[in-house]
């Protein structure tokens, strides 16, 4: 049973449809190519509550199966129409996406968040974030968790840049041991068998989203009128990661990320008149 809200409006609204427009290419680059995705995150929650966007959600976000990552990416360079491009740490560096993650970008607009950097220039469009899942460890879930946030918290610091005071000092020495060490057990005890799916450990920050047997094999589910890929047992995958994901949040914790957004970008450039 979906629980029924006021869509988005004005900006807002417009910056999701244009959204679902990406979408609608990603998803056609990827079914042509045989590469697994599907929703996650808020996405899946807004499909499965909602029927689409969360009416305060300002990003669409999806999965690829780590066996079709790098082609993914490949074929997204090639293959996107001129008005997308794709994001990553290696076609733009400033942009800090770190492992991952990458954005597909929407090259018409401007659209800032409010963890927005200024200090370095990247392509700053509307955007869709794809994460790459990956196998975890068949531990218990609260050893997991302790791996996974040890991996992330070590690979932030220096990803990150963060300010250099006494206490960063020390960690730039202490962080290097502990991103060895705790990836080293992550990777070691997959060997012995694999229980969840979730983004790369680096990326935890974001949760892992899925049990085996939640996720494969994809089935189709409705977000915003059409059918995308989504987890085999959705509620489930939903109710790992969130709980009672049926349940609103409070109106003080509906967080909107995005601070300033236009859809076409030509309408900010200053017109210059030589005298």
């Amino acid at each position: 049973m979906r629980v029924e809200l006021p869509l988005a409006q004005g900006r807002l609204r417009e910056v999701q449809l244009r959204m679902l427009e990406m979408l609608d290419v990603v998803v056609d680059i990827c079914q042509k190519n045989g590469i697994r995705y599907w929703l996650t995150e808020g996405t899946l929650l807004g499909a499965v509550r909602h029927g689409g966007f969360i009416p305060w959600d300002d990003d669409i976000d999806i999965f690829v199966w780590h066996e079709d990552w790098d082609k993914f990416q490949s074929v997204c360079i090639q293959s996107l129409p001129d008005n997308l491009s794709l994001q990553n740490e290696k076609t733009e560096p400033a942009s800090g996406m770190g492992q991952g993650i990458c954005k597909i970008r929407d090259n018409r607009s401007l659209y800032f968040q409010n963890y927005e950097s200024f200090r370095n220039q990247y392509n700053r469009g509307i955007f869709i974030d794809v994460f790459k899942c990956v196998e975890y460890p068949a531990l218990p879930k609260s050893a997991v968790n302790y791996l996974a946030k040890r991996i992330s918290f070590a690979y932030g610091f220096f990803h990150f840049q963060p300010l250099l005071n006494f206490k960063n000092i020390i960690s730039y020495f202490a962080y290097p041991l502990s991103y060895v060490f705790h990836k080293g057990l992550f990777e070691f005890f997959k060997w012995f068998g694999t229980a969840y799916y979730g983004p790369t450990p680096e990326r935890t920050t974001y949760g892992f989203s899925a049990k085996k047997g939640q996720l494969f094999p994809l089935k189709p589910i409705e977000f915003e009128g059409k059918m995308y890929m989504g987890p085999a047992d959705p509620e489930g995958y939903l109710t790992n990661e969130y709980g009672d994901f049926m349940k609103l949040p409070a109106p003080e914790k509906r967080r909107l990320h995005l601070l300033f957004a236009v859809l076409d970008k030509s309408e900010c450039e200053p017109e210059y008149q030589a005298d």
